[in-house]
């Protein structure tokens, strides 16, 4: 992934910009493509045909993704989006078209005559006419074209929006299972306490332990009764987001039966080209597309519009009459209107929108960069967190021998409860840091396909490319 960055964004930012205001905007740019040495990537594309998310070795994950991508309220919104956004885009193209107007209209006028009656006259008038006007320099072309993209945007942005919500549900139900585990431990940690007391509590009695191991004991039990509490609210409030991106009411109480599965090392990342075709990368470059296009809008704006209009106008006492093509008035109207003087404003739209494509060019190298940061941040995360998780389960396995060696010797009366007392924290807190490890490099392992924009239900980014 760490190749040379500067030649690909200077000729990518150019390269659009060129191609969006240049004449003849017809078509959107180019693809961009990574300007670096590719190579294929056999691995990268399997996974992204079948899906990351059978991986996990979860039917149940399965589902939940397929719910929360019908059900999720956010992933709803940006699909009602993207379908105002493309009905926009045809109300524009529909400009280049010649507009039809039709018109109806009835009077009745009384009026008094010279022997003391009303003569009472009625008519009725119908009209229609038609407008056009011819896009000389292609203004009208690249407003339909600008349009165009801010639709392909926002079908993008609800792409980047599925996307997002499957990893956030597969991150939820991870973190579900890892508070589950987490509470599952802090009960654990609570009986071992209370068999502790209880061992103290008969040594007393028998006056072989002294008050301060007696109130020692009482207190780790208190301070695990706490923990047990706080892991309790902690899997509730776990529950809760699981459900909130569902579209569930978060009551909290949804349960995992799964345990954490165990994770392979990465085989492959794909390549760089391949992250141009994440939907945010897609929906920023068609922004950049559709600013090059307002460019060019706004400077045909400085050249003269010509206009023709058509007009037909009848009348009569009835519709026959007033809708008769024999008897109608008709009109052929050519037109032609330049702009003199604005006091600036079609050259200071022009210099907004040659800014704004500047920004557009900006945002979209920072979203390409940040999909490859992304991509490379999850590659190394990986590593470590493989080791963490290794060297964190030695960690547990060695801890909770220490504590059934010290138990037992403390039943014998050979170790203080002090001695316990370190061997309980130190078993808990290795196996605490073994199931954050293992979340972490989970929550990391989605983060890496959500990087490379792999769909978890079996799809490459932009659905292929449009296949």
């Amino acid at each position: 992934m760490n190749r040379s960055l500067i030649l690909f964004i200077g000729a990518s930012a150019i390269g659009l910009s060129a191609c969006a205001s240049a004449g003849g905007v017809d078509a959107p740019a180019a693809p961009l493509v990574y300007a670096g040495e590719l190579r294929p990537d056999a691995g990268a594309a399997a996974q992204a045909q079948r899906g990351w998310l059978p991986g996990l070795g979860s039917l149940v994950l399965t589902e939940l993704v397929e719910e929360a991508l019908r059900a999720n309220p956010s992933l709803l919104a940006a699909k009602a989006r993207a379908e105002a956004a493309a009905a926009r885009a045809d109300a524009f193209g529909s400009r280049r078209w010649p507009q039809l107007d039709l018109s109806l209209g009835g009077g009745r006028t009384e009026a008094p005559t010279p022997m003391g009656a009303s003569a009472v006259t009625e008519a009725l008038s119908a009209g229609a006419t038609a407008s056009w006007e011819a896009d000389l320099w292609g203004r009208i072309a690249a407003a339909s074209g600008a349009s165009a993209l801010d639709a392909a945007a926002s079908a993008a942005d609800a792409q980047n929006a599925a996307l997002s919500v499957t990893g956030q549900t597969a991150q939820a139900f991870v973190d579900l299972i890892a508070a589950q585990e987490r509470f599952a431990l802090a009960e654990e940690d609570l009986v071992t306490r209370q068999r502790a007391l209880a061992i103290t509590e008969r040594r007393y009695e028998q006056g072989v332990l002294s008050a301060l191991s007696l109130r020692t004991a009482r207190s780790q039990a208190a301070s695990a009764r706490a923990g047990q509490a706080s892991a309790a609210d902690g899997l509730l409030a776990s529950s809760r987001r699981l459900q909130l991106l569902l579209g569930r009411y978060p009551d909290g109480a949804m349960r995992a039966v799964e345990a954490l599965p165990a994770l392979d090392p990465i085989q492959s990342a794909g390549t760089p080209e391949a992250l141009l075709q994440r939907p945010d990368v897609l929906a920023a470059q068609a922004r950049l597309a559709a600013a090059g296009f307002r460019v060019e809008e706004a400077r045909a704006a400085l050249l003269p519009r010509l206009t023709l209009t058509a007009r037909a106008n009848g009348e009569g006492g009835q519709a026959a009459d007033a809708l008769d093509p024999e008897q109608m008035v008709r009109q052929l109207i050519a037109g032609l209107a330049a702009p003199l003087f604005q006091a600036g404003a079609l050259r200071a739209d022009i210099e907004a929108d040659e800014a704004e494509q500047e920004a557009a060019a900006a945002r979209y190298a920072e979203t390409v960069l940040g999909a490859w940061a992304e991509v490379e941040a999850a590659l190394s995360a990986d590593r470590v967190l493989a080791v963490q998780e290794a060297e964190f389960a030695n960690a547990a396995a060695e801890a909770r021998e220490a504590q059934d060696l010290a138990e037992r010797e403390y039943t014998r009366g050979v170790a203080t409860i002090f001695e316990l007392i370190d061997a309980y924290s130190r078993r808990i807190d290795a196996e605490r840091a073994l199931i954050g490890a293992r979340n972490q490099r989970l929550s990391n392992r989605i983060s890496f396909y959500i990087a490379l924009g792999l769909e978890g239900l079996g799809a490459t980014p932009s659905e292929e490319a449009g296949q």
